[in-house]
């Protein structure tokens, strides 16, 4: 049967579509069991030290056993994990809950896995979009349903119990339609290739995103990561614990923050779709990205000016609409920085260490917004917000521009 990546992009789409309908009400859960500012931010960080960590394991037991198997452990794990996340009280057992979620979700990493290992190299950029843009909208969906859903009493268990019953959904999907292809050779040699492989791959990718970070050359790359790192954390922070904080501040319902976190995911689509006209349009002799930089980390911070002094939910909205657009963009020229700039070469390593340093922000950025929230009021974790991107200012003013690294021809 011929591999058919429509699979794919549903499995994709609903595994985001399903967290979304319940994560960003967890915090607010928290919260209503007790939990301080400090103590969400350490199950957020939890959650990224586990993916950081389980990562490379996961993607080497696929290697050994196939994606497919794999993939159907992740989902039914996940599964079981959300019915006792509905169910249990206990901020303890959330916690090993959340721990577990975080070792084996790898559902997103499985599927674009599958996607490498079954479609054509020529094909593979425009498949890739196409998963990405179908799974961001999941996002978007998500978080006004459950809005809706967690005003029913007793509905952050109901969300949960439909995440469940939507990764059960994913099984079968995974099952019937997701199979590996078939091994080439002689079993003998395939089972002693594959041990080969599970060694080699145990042992390096789980220094993966050590040695990444620490062979970068960081005299080429040292702003483009700076820069990074400061988005991914200034941005990890004001989403942190966003759902419980805005519903505080502004006293809206779960609905309404819903629709707001939505409304923030059809702000970066758009974006996203109007990046290469807007690099065309204003940025064409732009070489070095400073501009684009500069003016997209001056956008953000006088838009986190505008969330932490806005007084009423609209004007609050209204400074959404250009920090979710100027976030959205940086990323993307962050991204092209480093392509820019590396020879094809050393591609690989330098996206992998990019996406280190976004689980890095991802697990330091929720301890710094507890931390500033139980010492300072809910709405304090904005003004670290408003600092690190004044600091991508004074960083995009010290960026130069690199020619793209030759390779040496012997």
């Amino acid at each position: 049967m011929k591999f058919n990546p429509t699979w794919v992009y549903v499995v994709s789409f609903v595994d985001l579509f399903a967290v979304s309908l319940s994560i960003p009400l967890l915090s607010t859960h928290l919260r209503a069991l007790g939990a301080s500012h400090i103590v969400i931010g350490f199950f957020s960080s939890l959650y990224a030290g586990t993916q950081l960590i389980s990562g490379p394991i996961i993607g080497s037991w696929s290697d050994q056993k196939g994606r497919q198997a794999i993939l159907l452990i992740s989902l039914t794990i996940s599964a079981i994990s959300y019915i006792f996340l509905g169910i249990v009280k206990s901020l303890w057992v959330i916690l090993i809950i959340r721990a577990g979620l975080g070792t084996f979700k790898h559902i997103q990493v499985l599927a674009r896995t599958i996607v490498a290992d079954r479609v054509l190299p020529e094909e593979q950029s425009k498949i890739s979009g196409r998963l990405t843009a179908l799974s961001s909208a999941g996002f978007i969906v998500g978080p006004a349903i459950g809005g809706h859903l967690a005003e029913l009493e007793h509905g952050f268990s109901y969300l949960c119990y439909c995440t469940a019953l939507l990764f059960a959904v994913n099984i079968g999907t995974t099952y019937f339609f997701l199979y590996d292809p078939p091994e080439t050779g002689s079993p003998d040699e395939t089972k002693t290739s594959l041990k080969k492989k599970q060694y080699l791959n145990i042992r390096e990718q789980m220094l993966c995103i050590v040695h990444h970070l620490v062979n970068v050359d960081w005299i080429i790359y040292g702003d483009v990561f700076a820069l990074k790192f400061l988005m991914a954390v200034s941005n990890a922070i004001f989403t942190s614990n966003y759902f419980a904080n805005v519903q505080e501040t502004y006293n809206i319902s779960p609905r309404w923050a819903g629709y707001t976190i939505s409304f923030q995911g059809l702000i970066a689509s758009l974006a996203g779709l109007l990046a290469g006209w807007i690099d065309q349009k204003f940025y064409k002799n732009d070489l070095s990205f400073q501009q684009r930089n500069l003016h997209g980390f001056i956008i953000i911070t006088i838009s986190y000016v505008g969330l932490f002094t806005a007084p009423t939910l609209h004007l609050f909205m209204l400074s959404i609409i250009p920090l979710t657009a100027a976030s959205s963009l940086v990323r993307i020229v962050g991204m092209d920085m480093v392509l820019k700039r590396c020879s094809p070469t050393q591609r690989g390593s330098l996206v992998g260490t990019s996406n280190s340093i976004s689980n890095i922000a991802r697990f330091v950025a929720p301890l710094l917004a507890g931390l500033m929230g139980d010492l300072y009021g809910t709405r304090s974790a904005t003004l670290l917000c408003i600092l690190l991107s004044s600091l991508g200012i004074i960083v995009s003013l010290m960026v130069r521009q690199y020619k793209p690294m030759q390779l040496k021809v012997d």
